[in-house]
């Protein structure tokens, strides 16, 4: 079983967590995050608050790997840091944090974490990739979700909200750099250098971002240092490493389908931390987009499940 077979860890070491476990945690975490992240915008302008966030964050990663002697280069060219920073830090959580200050974190938590249905749909449209018939259905599914979300006012004549727009245009965004870079150069790369590099320069550009745009000046306070000290290292930093170490000891496709945790955990949060009752579009939205994360991400093991609980007594299949 993939789960019982010993991963190495980021120090070396061997890892004999179940890659599910790990997996699951790094979820929690991430989902969590949506609402100390909505905190702190209350006294930060959104811009700064995600620099500080992912600075520190880039910041906490590579000191982990200089202190374990695993090295920092992460392997890649320059500019190949800078567009991914650019794409899936500054641009994606720029937008991510806008979308907590102005529309809600339950919200920016389902809308933020749709990126993987704009992988799956960008890689078979422009890398040929092939999609399995239930990752259609997911993506068909995903899409309508997002449009639910985004579709503000009555039915007729249609309505966008912006702001939900900006959101997913961050999702896009972080696609697009996954397509047209990260695939190509990950593999001779160090993943958790490559998630420092590129956390640490988005973070500069989205505090000079914030200089150019913002006007607010932020409180700076001992809660306020304490939400960027806990988000950069529980909210980024930590479930990243759990996940890449989830990856090395269990399939890509089954340990990355608790990606549908997210939006769920970040609904759920914000409902009683911030207030933010979920109403029935969001409900409907946020079902659909889960729904299409599972079925975009692990086909098969979504597919399995289904029949075994309803008693189909499919085969177990091996996953490519």
């Amino acid at each position: 079983m993939a789960g019982s077979a010993p991963g190495r860890g980021l120090a070396g070491g061997d890892l004999r967590a179940n890659p599910h476990v790990l997996a699951l945690v790094a979820m929690v975490f991430w989902g969590f995050a949506y609402v100390p992240s909505a905190w702190l915008t209350e006294t930060w302008p959104p811009l700064l608050a995600a620099g500080a966030r992912l600075g520190l964050a880039g910041i906490l990663l590579l000191a982990v790997l200089a202190v374990t002697g695993q090295g920092v280069r992460p392997g890649m060219r320059p500019l190949e840091i800078a567009f991914l920073g650019l794409m899936q830090t500054t641009l994606f959580y720029g937008a991510t944090f806008i979308g907590i200050a102005e529309e809600g974190a339950g919200i920016a938590a389902v809308l933020s974490n749709t990126d993987p249905l704009f992988v799956a749909l960008l890689g078979a449209l422009l890398l040929r990739e092939h999609l399995v018939p239930a990752q259609w259905i997911g993506l068909v599914a995903g899409l309508i979700g997002v449009g639910v979300i985004v579709w503000d006012g009555a039915i007729w004549p249609p309505e966008v909200s912006m702001i939900s727009l900006l959101i997913v245009g961050g999702a896009v965004a972080w696609s697009i750099g996954t397509i047209t870079a990260a695939r190509s150069v990950r593999a001779s790369g160090s993943p958790i250098a490559i998630a420092g590099w590129q956390m640490l320069f988005g973070a500069v550009l989205l505090v000079i971002w914030s200089g150019v745009y913002e006007q607010d000046a932020p409180e700076i306070g001992g809660g306020q240092i304490a939400l960027v000290i806990g988000l950069a290292a529980l909210g980024s930093a930590a479930p990243l490493g759990l996940f890449y170490l989830s990856l090395r000891g269990g399939r890509v496709g089954e340990v990355s389908a608790w990606f549908f945790l997210i939006p769920v955990i970040g609904v759920l949060t914000a409902w009683p931390l911030l207030g933010e009752t979920p109403g029935i579009r969001l409900v409907v939205g946020l079902v659909a987009v889960c729904a299409g994360l599972l079925l975009v991400l692990a086909p098969r093991a979504a597919i399995g499940a289904g029949r075994r609980m309803f008693g189909g007594g499919a085969r177990p299949t091996a996953e490519g």
